[in-house]
């Protein structure tokens, strides 16, 4: 093969993972509360504190790491 047949065949593999990985998902607990949390978010809270907030306040139990994906996701969107 040459070294063309290759530039060709891995843009062809990248453009299929690029869009296996856009697949939509349900929409997040989160969502509902983003506004809140990205203010805290900006005034200085961590995850873990955004956590446990949601969780004395909000009723909702979810792991620091999924406040810092959707944290991520929301300032990133083309991840």
């Amino acid at each position: 093969m040459t070294g063309d047949e290759l530039k060709v065949q891995l843009e062809a593999v990248r453009t299929l993972r690029r869009s296996a990985r856009r697949q939509s998902h349900a929409r997040s607990r989160l969502d509902r509360y983003r506004a809140d949390i990205e203010a805290l978010a900006v005034a200085g809270a961590s995850s873990y504190d955004i956590a446990l907030w949601l969780r004395q306040f909000k009723r909702t139990k979810v792991n620091p790491s999924t406040v810092w994906r959707a944290l991520n996701r929301w300032h990133n969107p083309e991840r």
